[in-house]
């Protein structure tokens, strides 16, 4: 299998009509939290590029294919004793699922943000029915552990959540290896 080309870089306003399309999807939507609207419009688009801009400390990292705006993959910092600590979550338009693109943006985006931040240790949350993206935080790293039953309500039941973490320290040393 040969993998696409994609590049990792900054969101930019430009970005608002590929975001709006290639988000506009409810098996992504399936997947995430119910905060992310559906149907996804320009306006949605606008509303997040605007606010990625206002960060002080990058924390979503724009993943193009085909000159594209066609993932994200974010951190969202946890505050007070667990301040040290963020939570990831990740996007990819559908016709790139399944092509080793997320995997290798994740070792990126993480590479990156662990080198421009404190932040000690990242962790997943992932809902049990999407195996792919299971699979990719495997192919990075991270361990899983545990499994919350039926944590989440989305799409009218009850989903179990698979829980995984990722230390930067062990992170580093695979990069080293």
């Amino acid at each position: 299998m040969i993998m696409l080309a994609f590049t990792i870089r900054n969101w930019t306003e430009n970005d608002i009509p590929a975001l709006a399309k290639n988000l506009n999807n409810k098996k992504i939507w399936d997947n995430c939290r119910d905060g992310l609207p559906f149907p996804y419009t320009e306006k949605d688009a606008e509303e997040f590029i605007q606010f990625i801009l206002s960060q002080e400390i990058q924390s979503n990292y724009c993943i193009e294919i085909n000159s594209e705006a066609s993932g994200n993959i974010g951190f969202m910092r946890d505050s007070d004793v667990e301040r040290f600590n963020a939570e990831i979550g990740y996007w990819l338009a559908e016709p790139y699922w399944n092509q080793g693109i997320m995997t290798e943006a994740i070792k990126i985006a993480l590479e990156s943000y662990f080198r421009n931040t404190d932040i000690l240790r990242v962790y997943a949350n992932v809902y049990a029915n999407n195996v792919a993206s299971i699979c990719v935080l495997e192919n990075v790293g991270f361990n899983q552990c545990g499994i919350h039953r039926k944590a989440c309500f989305k799409n009218g039941s009850f989903v179990d959540c698979h829980y995984f973490e990722l230390l930067k320290e062990d992170f580093v040393k695979n990069l080293l290896n």
